[in-house]
């Protein structure tokens, strides 16, 4: 994995935003592009966005640790399977690692892509949150 200070305006990450849509990947791209969010990681499949993760960002928690943000995370269906998930869950968790974060909450879609990626990587489940619309 390459790394750069800014993502090339070829890669279009707009364009990925766009599919991404329904992950909240517009909102993001807007917080991005008006300057208000951390670094966003991303892979690039042919020179475009193929997936992201981010934004990076710490906090201190309550009793007074570092942890690592809750990020948007999404590979284009068209690019699953091919190891970028995994790759950009990686890259943040190191980029948490190395920015001091002591641990990070997740939320996934139970039985979704990033919910099957984490107990992949030995993640264990706290819980389940029930929404329901009213």
């Amino acid at each position: 994995m390459q790394e750069h200070q800014q993502l090339p305006d070829e890669a279009r990450f707009a364009e990925f935003a766009e599919q991404m849509a329904e992950d909240g990947f517009v909102f993001l791209h807007e917080q991005m592009r008006a300057g208000t969010v951390g670094p966003v990681l991303t892979v690039l499949h042919d020179g475009r966005v193929a997936g992201a993760i981010g934004p990076m960002e710490t906090m201190t928690s309550p009793s007074g640790a570092p942890r690592l943000l809750p990020q948007y995370f999404g590979v284009l269906p068209q690019h699953r399977g091919r190891g970028y998930g995994r790759a950009l869950w990686r890259a943040a968790m190191h980029w948490g690692h190395q920015h001091g974060a002591a641990y990070q909450l997740l939320q996934t879609e139970v039985g979704g892509a990033s919910d099957r990626l984490c107990g992949a990587e030995g993640l264990a489940s706290l819980g389940f949150v029930n929404q329901t619309d009213v």
